[in-house]
């Protein structure tokens, strides 16, 4: 009976584990389109980040090391529209303007105009 309730256990636990790592996967190759700004100078953020604003008003800080996440740092403060690439899961937090954000990884950023 003990053997049982362990290799249920060990059933849920594994089932939990892949649907978590299903849950990035889903993410991951997901686009983002939105205007560049500085979270930092817009008040979003504590410090200068790549922000990127979609259509629908949702804020997205950008985490990345890719060259082209370093390009689209530089030109963060020129209005441009730009697309990323996610690749990691995103994370809701709240802005030091009081505003909800959310903070997600990115693997590549192409500047668009």
């Amino acid at each position: 009976m003990k053997r049982m309730q362990w290799l249920v256990l060990v059933v849920v636990a594994a089932l939990v584990v892949s649907l978590g790592a299903y849950a990035v996967a889903a993410d991951a190759g997901k686009t983002l389109t939105g205007t560049s700004s500085c979270g930092g100078c817009t008040g979003v953020a504590g410090s200068c980040c790549l922000l990127l604003t979609d259509k629908d008003g949702g804020r997205w800080v950008l985490k990345g090391d890719s060259e082209s996440f370093k390009a689209a740092f530089k030109a963060r403060s020129a209005g441009k529209t730009m697309t990323a690439t996610v690749i990691g899961k995103p994370t809701t937090k709240k802005g030091n303007d009081g505003n909800p954000y959310k903070e997600v990884k990115v693997s590549a950023v192409k500047i668009e105009s």
